[in-house]
């Protein structure tokens, strides 16, 4: 190996790593756009729209060589890719519109311990007393969020769970369909198959729709393009649980967002109980290099 390919190998985590922020200072404007869009449209609606767009752009970009974008020899896990996008964005898309921005990424953030779980139990590693110890603190902050024997307990917050458990089962099926699969032809298939689980629902719950609420949605489809770009490049070069962290990320800036844009005020009970939720991770992460260390030794 040449010097070169060593320092590209090194660069690759941290390539990774920069492509996640960039995911989220995209997602932080795209929910910005999703949370200003009327309430009079369903998610299943809006994700229709989003996916649509985002399938008709990347076919468009992909005419001259159409044919090579759409071969796949994983015809079923990008169909379970697909399915669970749609069933991730029908939730966060429904999160986003009546929930507080931060709140709604406060109560995201467990998606980096479902990820990290998942790593652990689809990639053939047991799961370690850390890991328990790390989700159980993280469920912890997750109750100091949701708040559920308040009487203001809103059905709705469990939206951005159902969302999370749905994107880390769709972030780790990347690792299946990236072995055979380009990025772009996983793009593709991801939209389409999104589209098509909710083209039903956005039927039967459909409402017309304004042209500044149209620009909106266009606008939500492009960075939602660009954003799945960068993540699928992200998990195919890197490792899930490294990744995980880089997540985080959304949280101060959902808060900005909200505040600025909105004029939403955040919580102490939402800081709090984010605060735990990312300690609980750093926390396995810090214990699992240090067992990495000395297991070697042993």
């Amino acid at each position: 190996m040449t010097a070169s390919n060593k320092s590209n190998l090194n660069l690759t985590p941290f390539y990774g790593a920069g492509l996640i922020v960039l995911v989220a200072v995209l997602t932080t404007i795209s929910n910005g756009l999703t949370h200003s869009l009327p309430k009079t449209l369903s998610s299943s609606q809006i994700l229709f729209f989003k996916s649509c767009i985002g399938f008709l752009l990347v076919v468009a970009w992909h005419r001259t060589t159409l044919k090579q974008l759409l071969t796949t020899q994983n015809l079923k896990w990008q169909f379970l890719k697909g399915f669970a996008g749609a069933a991730g964005n029908g939730f966060w898309i429904a999160a986003v519109q009546v929930l507080p921005l931060a709140d709604s990424s406060a109560l995201s953030l467990t998606s980096a311990l479902m990820t990290t779980a998942g790593a652990y139990y689809f990639f053939s590693e047991n799961p370690t007393r850390p890991l328990l110890w790390a989700i159980g603190v993280g469920f912890v902050g997750v109750l100091v969020i949701l708040k559920p024997s308040s009487a203001i307990f809103n059905v709705y917050s469990l939206y951005p769970l159902l969302s999370a458990f749905a994107f880390t089962a769709s972030s780790l099926i990347i690792k299946k369909v990236a072995v055979k699969d380009s990025s772009q032809t996983t793009l593709c298939y991801l939209l389409f198959f999104m589209a098509l689980c909710s083209f039903l629902p956005a039927i039967y719950y459909w409402q017309p729709v304004e042209m500044n609420a149209v620009l909106r949605l266009a606008g939500i489809a492009v960075l939602y393009l660009l954003g799945q770009l960068a993540l699928i490049e992200a998990y195919t070069y890197t490792q899930a649980a490294f990744l995980a962290p880089f997540k985080f990320a959304r949280f101060p800036l959902a808060i900005a967002s909200g505040w600025l844009f909105f004029g939403e005020h955040f919580s102490w009970s939402t800081l709090a109980g984010g605060g735990l939720i990312i300690a609980s991770y750093f926390y396995l992460g810090a214990v699992t290099h240090r067992l990495r260390k000395v297991k070697p030794l042993n």
